[in-house]
């Protein structure tokens, strides 16, 4: 009788398990870590977030999500720590995408964000983590979109 081996599955993908953002870490390549690590960091060092691990169905299963008070319709950013292919992703009104210094953003920036999937009018965008300097460029739109939650608290 043959034997039959089950290959583990990874925290991020089993639905019943909720897992801590630790123990999705240990299932990323050491490169997509420090990616991970330095988004993390730079994400919690801005005002008022909160971090929380969230089922999203597929194909995000669970993610960091990223919340500030100023916007409780939606998440700032979501880390989808997936071990293949880690993400970071974020969603836009078309306020938002008005507001932004589109000529300023790196190209791969402005469109991600531009030809992101539109449902209800609302731009989700999405790029998937392959080096420092984009992670540099996508972590200057998160910042970019958290002062534009802030002006408009403010109006």
């Amino acid at each position: 009788m043959a034997e039959t081996t089950y290959k583990k599955q990874s925290s991020w993908e089993d639905r019943f398990q909720m897992p801590t953002s630790d123990q999705m870490r240990e299932d990323l390549a050491e490169k997509p870590l420090a990616l991970i690590d330095t988004a993390r960091a730079h994400i919690l060092a801005l005002a008022d977030l909160t971090e929380q691990v969230t089922w999203q169905g597929l194909p995000w299963r669970w993610t960091v999500c990223y919340d500030s008070p100023l916007d409780d319709t939606r998440a700032l950013v979501h880390l989808v720590l997936n071990p293949n292919a880690p993400e970071l992703a974020m969603t836009f009104t078309a306020d938002m995408v008005e507001r932004l210094p589109m000529k300023r953003l790196k190209k791969h920036v402005r469109d991600g964000v531009l030809l992101g999937r539109q449902v209800a009018g609302v731009y989700w965008s999405s790029w998937e983590l392959a080096n420092k300097t984009q992670l540099q460029d996508l972590l200057d739109l998160v910042t970019r979109k958290h002062k534009l939650l802030i002006a408009g608290s403010k109006d």
